[in-house]
């Protein structure tokens, strides 16, 4: 069963709030809470692809960085 794009794009969009409200606060990219919204976020927009994909067939023009560590 496929998520509904309305409500991947939704959790999107808090993803990205979520993430603002992340970074304005740290004190630097090393912190946990940093690169926890980052995978949240990530996450989000790979499951809101998927939404698109599913049900009109179509990708977003953005990729996620693999993560080379």
């Amino acid at each position: 069963m496929s998520t509904d794009p309305s409500f991947a794009l939704q959790s999107l969009i808090a993803r990205l709030e979520q993430h603002l409200a992340v970074v304005s606060q740290s004190r630097g990219v090393a912190e946990a809470s940093v690169d926890a919204a980052f995978g949240a976020l990530a996450d989000a927009f790979e499951d809101y692809e998927d939404a698109l994909y599913d049900q009109y067939s179509e990708l977003l023009p953005f990729t996620i960085p693999a993560d080379d560590a």
